[in-house]
């Protein structure tokens, strides 16, 4: 009977410290949690990064990839699909699976995705020529160049001379018996950069004031003061109340109830959601975006 009961504790400690990515033959590898730096095979079925505030990199091939929660970085290695929502997300990738772009599909607010290509091959070596010596009392001469720019140098008795050239712009300088000399030639000037926009429509959006409210966790039950802060839920089955004005709330976990006091935008990118807000801002229902499926937003009934 002991040593069974021991057999038992080992088995459950083990599972406690088990990591929060699992990659299973024939199952898609989860990531869950916060703060977390891991590195996950792939394999066929995919991955699912949530959670908030993960930096997880994703080795083999990806046939699909789902990124939820807030604030993860996630690098992948060869990416088939990619669908990423919730708020905050960075992804970067480096090749197609069999070298076909993926397919991506980007929702919630402040996601971005990036292929990240392998460093650049260094640009074209500058060549030189140089003519032969010349005999005693003659002309020497030598260049060099790359594609955008060249340099020319001749050396004569008594009269030197050198020509730089780049981007349209050619400098001369000799010198002669009588004394040196200058000459500068530019090209058609480069086009005026534009102004920066300082229209209200260039603006990026409010994104809420403050440090954003993020629930990372799982099966949570609070009451939180908003005070205009963004909120971004990334946990599973939390059951939150969100007093005051709020920011921008994103929803990007599964089965969360939110009771929401006001707000000016809502979106749902996880799934089986519930959430409920009593008042309007400036008169306004708060705009709606749904990404997953079997959410529901809706206004709460007058007491």
């Amino acid at each position: 009977m002991r040593t069974n009961r021991l057999v038992r504790t080992v088995a459950l400690s083990a599972l406690c410290l088990a990591p929060a990515a699992i990659a299973q033959a024939g199952q898609r590898a989860v990531v869950e949690g916060m703060s977390q730096r891991l590195t996950v095979a792939c394999g066929n079925a995919g991955a699912h990064v949530q959670g908030t505030g993960n930096t997880v990199t994703l080795t083999g091939a990806c046939g699909d990839v789902l990124v939820e929660g807030s604030n993860n970085t996630v690098h992948i290695a060869t990416l088939g699909n990619l669908k990423v929502s919730g708020m905050g997300n960075k992804v970067y990738w480096t090749n197609g699976i069999d070298g076909a772009t993926p397919k991506i599909t980007k929702e919630g607010m402040g996601n971005s995705v990036e292929r990240k290509a392998p460093a650049d091959s260094p640009g074209p070596t500058p060549t030189a020529s140089a003519a032969p010596k010349p005999a005693a009392g003659g002309t020497a001469s030598a260049t060099a160049s790359t594609p955008s720019s060249g340099a020319t140098a001749t050396a004569s008795p008594g009269a030197p001379s050198m020509t730089v050239s780049k981007g349209g712009k050619t400098v001369g300088m000799g010198a002669a018996s009588g004394g040196a000399s200058m000459t500068a030639k530019r090209g058609e000037p480069a086009p005026a950069k534009p102004a920066p926009a300082t229209t209200a429509s260039a603006a990026a959006p409010p994104m809420g004031v403050g440090v954003p409210i993020v629930v990372g966790n799982n099966q949570q039950v609070k009451t939180i003061e908003c005070e205009g802060r963004a909120v971004s839920v990334g946990g599973n089955g939390n059951k939150l109340t969100l007093k005051g004005q709020c920011g921008p709330i994103s929803v990007g976990g599964n089965e969360n109830i939110l009771h929401v006091g006001a707000t000016t935008r809502i979106d749902t990118s996880g799934n089986r959601n519930v959430v409920t807000y009593h008042d309007l801002v400036e008169n306004k229902a708060p705009v709606v975006t749904s990404g997953g499926t079997g959410n529901r937003i809706s206004r709460a009934e007058p007491q």
